[in-house]
């Protein structure tokens, strides 16, 4: 009986585990005009990315984000770049889209831009994975591929 139980409660946790990720961009606000162009150069392994970014000095606090491919042409990118509500940071969610360059072959690809709210952000594919930081700042990111449509 007891180990039914404990079978049952790990089930319940497995099948439970996806709805739950879905819900942890949820205070990020994507455009409702969102569309998927172009195709996507061999690094990116997903047209959409999730993180949140750290301040090394201050873990407690921090900022959800989603980077989206929207258009891709060649080494060149419109990206959707949305941000959560930061209560400890002062930040009110919000979102932009900007034009990036996006340099590299293959698997390798960075490229960078500066936030509405005044922030160079550089990106690069670590594996499978899409690392970012702050110029300027002890902040960072690590960004697994996010789906869309699952806020």
């Amino acid at each position: 009986m007891r180990f039914r139980l404990i079978m049952v409660t790990v089930l319940c946790l497995v099948l439970t585990a996806p709805l739950i990720a879905a819900g942890v961009m949820s205070n990020v606000p994507l455009p409702q005009d969102l569309q998927i162009q172009g195709k996507a150069p061999a690094a990116l392994t997903a047209r959409a990315w999730s993180g949140t970014w750290k301040n090394q000095s201050q873990p407690a606090a921090g900022l959800d984000a989603i980077i989206v491919f929207e258009k891709v042409s060649g080494n060149k990118a419109s990206i959707i770049y949305a941000y959560g509500d930061s209560p400890e940071l002062k930040i009110k969610a919000g979102w932009a889209r900007y034009a990036v360059n996006l340099q590299g072959e293959g698997k390798q690809l960075k490229f960078s831009f500066t936030s509405k709210l005044g922030n160079v952000l550089d990106f690069e594919m670590v594996g499978d994975k899409l690392q970012g930081s702050m110029q300027g700042k002890n902040v960072k990111v690590v960004m697994a591929p996010y789906q869309l449509g699952k806020k």
